[in-house]
């Protein structure tokens, strides 16, 4: 498809706000360096890097439940935050934002944005996907909120687990 003449429909976007117990310039120099997510992204198993050099900067994000999503940065705006589309192995597209709202010295909020890249052929996603979108970006912000006021890494599931990117993990009985 001739995307510059026939440019996607997107989609509904779904966004959420998550205060952080720290000053934006601490939270960029988290989300700006290369392989961030495995520090607090409760769902990302590993976050490979290809390039990683601002807008045209490209990595993966790879979930428990097996999914892969690669991400290319469209837009980089450094100490606010960075647009990127991110993309399934099935073609299925979201257009992701990253802003950093700058507060108090010791205090900012990171509002994730995400929409879904509607092409022929691709499905309007039900509001049931919408809502378990917005509580994946719920889980994403709490998981940056833990790491930036502890330093340390969350774990698997660790604000619960998501249906779409990280099932319950199964508890083993020792006996």
């Amino acid at each position: 498809m001739d995307t510059a003449n026939n440019p996607p429909e997107l989609g509904e976007p779904i966004s959420f706000s998550q205060p952080l117990s720290a000053c934006g310039e601490d939270v960029w120099q988290e989300i700006s360096k290369p392989g961030n997510l495995v520090d607090f992204h409760p769902f990302c198993e590993s976050n490979p890097v290809e390039v990683w050099s601002g807008t045209g900067s490209r990595d993966r994000v790879c979930y428990y439940n097996g999914l892969v999503l690669e991400r290319d940065f469209t837009n980089w705006i450094d100490g606010k935050g960075y647009d990127l589309t991110a993309t399934s192995e099935n073609n299925l597209q979201f257009r992701v934002s990253w802003r950093i709202t700058y507060q108090e010295d010791y205090y900012s909020i990171l509002t994730l944005t995400i929409q879904q890249l509607l092409t022929p052929g691709s499905e309007r996603r039900t509001k049931q996907f919408a809502r378990l979108l917005e509580k994946y970006l719920q889980q994403v912000g709490q998981g940056l909120e833990y790491y930036m006021r502890t330093g340390r890494r969350v774990t698997r599931n660790q604000f619960g687990a998501h249906r779409l990117f990280s099932p319950p993990v199964a508890e083993t009985n020792v006996t």
